[in-house]
């Protein structure tokens, strides 16, 4: 092979990579197509009177069809922070009616993977789940407070 061609193949590679990340692909850049309004929605999740870090928050339709083809989560903060995301980050969720749903995983620092859940499910059901939000179009941004879930 070519000195040429192997530096004309990094040229392209790194080409892609940066239309990509300009085009606003990754994971904190602008989503989906046409856009509905979104209302903020933050709080904090404690786990056993703890806050909870990178715990993933997730707002799923609570008769199960939704207006945005794609979810409104977050992960929570070092100090179990979060503010729901649909379309960017913190921006929040559309109007409707939600089940807050929680699993509580481990990134994998080689792959960005997020997996897992040291909560074992036990928040992750929208039919069982316990909290739910109401979000009204044009409506001040909503701070939920500390949901406090409890694994025993």
């Amino acid at each position: 092979m070519c000195p040429g061609k192997s530096t004309r193949r990094v040229e392209r590679i790194l080409l892609c990579v940066t239309l990509l990340s300009l085009s606003g692909c990754g994971p904190t850049g602008p989503q989906g197509g046409p856009r509905v309004g979104t209302v903020q929605v933050t709080g904090i999740v404690h786990v056993n009177g703890q806050p909870a870090p990178f715990l993933k928050v997730v707002a799923v339709p609570a008769e199960g069809k939704s207006v945005v083809p794609m979810e409104s989560a977050s992960l929570t903060s070092d100090i179990g922070e979060f503010s729901l995301s649909t379309y960017e980050t913190g921006d929040g969720v559309p109007e409707g009616i939600y089940k807050l749903l929680f699993t509580w995983g481990q990134i994998n620092l080689m792959n960005g993977q997020y997996s897992g859940d040291k909560l074992k499910g036990k928040f992750a059901d929208p039919s069982k789940s316990e909290f739910s939000l109401t979000v009204t179009a044009g409506s001040e941004p909503q701070n939920l407070g500390i949901i406090e879930l409890t694994t025993k």
